[in-house]
């Protein structure tokens, strides 16, 4: 039977609902995203019972639509957009922000990484994995590309990252961190152990699988890394070119690179700010992309990536709110307009990016880097039904003029009403279905004050 359904009373209903006949989203303004499509209208939207988007149009919703779908959900003055997509996180850095406030990044580095590295216990990289996961995605970030690390854990402690967000309803592309100080023999064993599929999945949260290729070390060791992810045909990333004091030496090894055959269009670099016109040349005429972190390289003074310019070389551009130690808030509404305003105070210039480039960079755009944009990044039927429903007047934002342009420069994610993850609600203002955020900061604060305290007896 039809029915009506007050958007606040979904929050009640949601958890016996499966949406088996399908839920019909109306009278919203919907902001696909989709390319080539830069307005925004009052539409509708019909997601089906496996979690896609079946159809979305402009107007009502078709007479015979509205007569055989069971659930209809009124989003009048609500704005509807795709979920964001962080093309470069590390989920389990949530527990260490504010940590070297004038450190740039490999001071930073040492205060966190090179200090703490090897006082993890069983248990502490799933809580805070999970613990990063959700924050990121109470605040918009639907998809994540979790650039795991490998310190000075064992195996068993090194996995948990990828079992822990394995739990959660926030999807996600695993960019596994090979352990260098074994045989490339040792890294193939533990990846056919320990991951399902290197292939995208549908049917679950994990997206794909990435490689997280690290440069130092020799060329040899380079090589095999990126000779593995050939192997598996999965794409890779790697930091380059972020911290502005070392960016000779950063620049130096571009030669190498290209003789490893590191670039090409499975490539992403994590910043990669301080290029010449020769690295950024080749880097696109490759197929090569990027991921842009302005709240990360604002923390850390790393520099101003040229986006523009990149832009207009060719070279794919996508977005990230890095790990929370060095963009502690991860909000994607504060990355977009750290970003664009950074832009336009360097260029004194104003018509260059514009809202819609930077919702499509944090969206679509990444998604295309991360090579899942089959699943995510747009409303567009036969993707994912992820999605944000923002309400402009909780928080009062005032009168919404363009709806584009509101949502880059007016909004933040206090504005999210809900989230949805495959046609079902997982987010509803700030709260996480199923999971109880106060004990999970409970229990990762504990946990952090136990690896102060092995730390200090270590000293």
């Amino acid at each position: 039977m039809f029915q009506k359904i007050n958007t606040h009373l979904l929050s009640i209903l949601v958890t016996s609902i499966s949406l088996q006949a399908g839920t019909l989203f109306q009278n919203a303004t919907i902001v696909t995203l989709a390319p080539k499509e830069v307005n925004a209208s009052r539409a509708w939207m019909l997601v089906n019972d496996s979690g896609y988007i079946e159809s979305i149009g402009q107007g009502d919703a078709p007479e015979a639509i509205r007569k055989t779908t069971d659930i209809s959900i009124d989003l009048a003055g609500r704005i509807i957009m795709p979920g964001f997509v962080s093309g470069h996180s590390h989920l389990w850095q949530s527990a260490f922000r504010g940590i070297a406030p004038d450190g740039e990044l490999w001071p930073w580095l040492d205060a966190i990484h090179r200090t703490y590295g090897d006082d993890f216990a069983e248990g502490d990289l799933a809580a805070v994995t999970k613990h990063g996961s959700l924050d990121q995605l109470r605040h918009g970030v639907t998809t994540t590309y979790n650039h795991s690390h490998w310190l000075d854990f064992t195996s068993d402690l090194y996995f948990e990252q990828f079992e822990a967000e394995s739990e959660l309803p926030q999807r996600f592309v695993y960019a596994h961190c090979l352990p260098l100080k074994e045989s490339p023999a040792v890294w193939r064993e533990q990846i056919k152990t320990h991951f399902p599929t290197v292939e995208p999945a549908p049917d679950s949260n994990f997206l794909a699988l990435s490689l997280n290729v690290r440069a130092y070390g020799s060329d040899e060791l380079l090589g095999e890394q990126i000779k593995l992810a050939k192997e598996l045909g999965v794409t890779y990333q790697l930091h380059y070119l972020e911290q502005s004091s070392r960016q000779e030496g950063d620049r130096a090894a571009w030669p190498s690179y290209l003789e490893q055959e590191v670039v090409g269009p499975e490539t992403s670099f994590a910043h990669f700010i301080h290029t010449t016109d020769e690295i950024l040349n080749e880097a696109a005429g490759a197929g090569a992309s990027m991921i842009w972190n302005p709240l990360s390289n604002g923390r850390l003074g790393s520099g101003l990536a040229d986006i523009p310019k990149y832009l207009a070389s060719g070279l794919g551009v996508g977005m990230g709110v890095d790990g929370q130690a060095s963009a502690d808030i991860s909000d994607p509404f504060e990355n977009m307009r750290m970003g664009l305003y950074a832009t336009r105070m360097h260029e004194e210039n104003a018509d260059g990016l514009q809202p819609i480039d930077m919702l499509r960079l944090h969206t679509l755009k990444t998604a295309q880097v991360l090579q899942v944009d089959q699943y995510v990044g747009s409303l567009e039927p036969g993707k994912f039904a992820d999605f944000l429903i923002i309400d402009p007047q909780n928080p009062p934002t005032g009168p919404v003029w363009d709806p584009i342009n509101h949502l880059v420069f007016a909004c933040s994610s206090a504005n999210i009403e809900a989230i949805y993850i495959g046609g079902k609600e997982v987010v509803r203002d700030g709260e996480i279905s199923g999971f109880d955020r106060k004990a999970l900061s409970a229990d990762v604060n504990a946990r952090i004050e136990a690896l102060k305290s092995r730390n200090e007896m270590d000293l």
